[in-house]
């Protein structure tokens, strides 16, 4: 592990373009392809993945409008894509990525491959409502740099060969991954111009970090059936309870000062760069009960 706060890796270089392609995850009659059941495999026994398989569901016209805007944000979003790799200089992301559109058991946003992202039509509508307000227009945006950050997140893991070898070093790989992906996820209710944290998030932020070092150094020592219930909440669930992705999103927008190449070292530095992270960020009375870094 490393022991300073890490350093750019190297200049940044020029990254080919992606190119972004609309899929559907299911036909006319509503019937899934099996390339959405593959995509979300990994979310059901295989009960469940049955009974989605030979259901048929059609749009609603709820879900018809998101899948509209969806659509209709792929010029927008390939504009996006020069910013989003800015901490992934060194990183070669995938040529084409698929925008993989379902309505059946799926996330809002997810990604399951390395050149697939996901969104669940029926989750949109139900979690945040008509595709057609102000909010959503802005929201779907976000989802997409938050999966695309993912995309490119693995991409770094392939190049560097990663293997997590112990629920902590998972926990950290988590915490660092869906830290950037929910750094991207944030709103102005959480940051002000120059990476600064509004009062909500201060205050957010204050509630979750005794709950990260608690979790953390417990997981440093953890096997994996003690692991479960440690890990339950630091990605999933709701947003400001997500002790680790949160924590660290938090931790990273003030790291950028406003310019996102500050967070190329945090990218290159890998799981163990969390731990450089807390230190950096936490109150003095929590730091010394954080695992220590090596070199430290």
């Amino acid at each position: 592990m490393l022991g300073t706060t890490p350093a750019y890796s190297q200049e940044p270089k020029s990254i080919p373009p992606v190119a972004l392609v609309i899929k559907l995850g299911m036909s006319d009659d509503g019937a899934v392809t099996a390339e959405w059941i593959e995509a979300i495999r990994q979310r059901h026994d295989e009960e469940e993945l049955l009974a989605i398989q030979i259901s048929k569901k059609r749009l609603s016209e709820g879900e018809a409008l998101w899948a509209d805007l969806v659509k209709k944000k792929v010029l927008t979003w390939l504009a996006m894509i020069d910013s989003l790799q800015l901490p992934f200089q060194a990183v070669t992301p995938p040529d084409t990525v698929a925008i993989l559109l379902g309505n059946h058991g799926g996330e809002d946003a997810f990604v399951n491959s390395d050149t697939t992202i996901g969104f669940d039509l029926s989750k949109l509508h139900s979690l945040y409502g008509s595709a057609s307000t102000t909010a959503n227009n802005g929201r779907i945006d976000r989802l997409f740099a938050h999966e695309f950050t993912h995309v490119l997140h693995k991409a770094w893991r392939k190049k560097h060969g990663l293997e997590l070898k112990s629920p902590f070093e998972f926990a950290l790989w988590e915490c660092l991954t869906e830290g950037l992906g929910n750094y991207r996820s944030l709103s102005d209710k959480w940051t002000l111009a120059g990476g600064k944290l509004t009062p909500h998030a201060q205050e957010v932020l204050s509630r979750l970090q005794p709950i990260f070092v608690e979790r953390i150094s417990a997981l440093e020592h953890a096997n994996a059936e003690g692991a479960a219930p440690l890990l339950k909440g630091l990605s999933m669930g709701p947003f400001d309870q997500k002790w680790g992705a949160l924590t660290v999103a938090l931790w990273l927008a003030q790291e950028t000062q406003g310019d996102d190449h500050n967070l190329q070292p945090w990218v290159e530095a890998g799981p163990a760069g969390v731990l450089i992270l807390a230190q950096k960020y936490l109150p003095e009375d929590l730091k010394g009960e954080m695992p220590k870094v090596d070199g430290q």
